[in-house]
């Protein structure tokens, strides 16, 4: 009786690990608004983003934009590679990233921040 037990055992902890197995493998949705995560760039997995890693991502994302029928504005003025690649090296590392983001974030608000309460705190 035991072996049979640890047979059913098996099967069911096999079952279950192979039904998670999709929601593992699904990938992870690009956000519709605001900043795109390091990783949606990364996309051959050496944690440093290409120019054409930049470019197909930013390509990839404003084709999803106008299939849910919200075509990216200004899409001419969007910032170049080189804008975001501080040291010159044709990398962009997540830190290059997350500043050059950034400084849009602030020029899209005219320096003006994450809005109220989101800076140091002032007296």
């Amino acid at each position: 009786m035991r072996p049979l037990l640890q047979e059913i055992t098996f099967s069911l902890v096999a079952v279950m690990l192979l039904g998670a197995v999709p929601a593992v493998l699904q990938a992870e949705e690009m956000p519709d608004r605001g900043p795109v995560p390091f990783q949606f760039y990364d996309t051959d997995g050496d944690n440093l983003i290409s120019e054409d890693e930049f470019y197909d991502l930013r390509a990839k994302r404003m084709q999803q934009r106008a299939d849910d029928g919200f075509p990216m504005r200004n899409a001419g003025n969007a910032p170049e590679f080189s804008e975001f690649d501080s040291n010159g090296d044709g990398m962009l590392t997540s830190e290059e990233l997350s500043t050059g983001q950034q400084a849009q974030m602030m020029n899209k608000r005219g320096g003006k921040g994450m809005g109220q309460g989101q800076g140091p705190a002032t007296k």
